[in-house]
């Protein structure tokens, strides 16, 4: 079935701009986060594993941190991708 409308074609660049300027800040949040777990996995390994939270390693901690970042960024980006398609 072919629909007359294509959403694609029907976004202005300003929206397209604002989701590609949305989505490049918010890789640069995780990538931060995201290095900072590896510069202290590679420089500070000792001290890093011996932190534990309720008898679990701080890197495990960690690693989920990234795993719940990385869905609540997505879901911020599809909310304001969606505010920016309504305006």
């Amino acid at each position: 079935m072919h629909h007359s409308e294509n959403r694609v074609d029907e976004e202005s660049a300003k929206t397209i701009s604002s989701r590609e300027r949305i989505g490049l800040i918010l890789l640069t949040i995780f990538t931060t986060v995201y290095f900072g777990f590896i510069f202290l996995c590679a420089f500070a390994n000792a001290w890093f594993s011996s932190k534990t939270f309720w008898e679990v390693p701080a890197t495990v901690w960690y690693g989920f941190g990234l795993i719940a970042l990385a869905l609540v960024i997505a879901g911020v980006y599809g909310r304001l991708s969606r505010t920016i398609s309504k305006s």
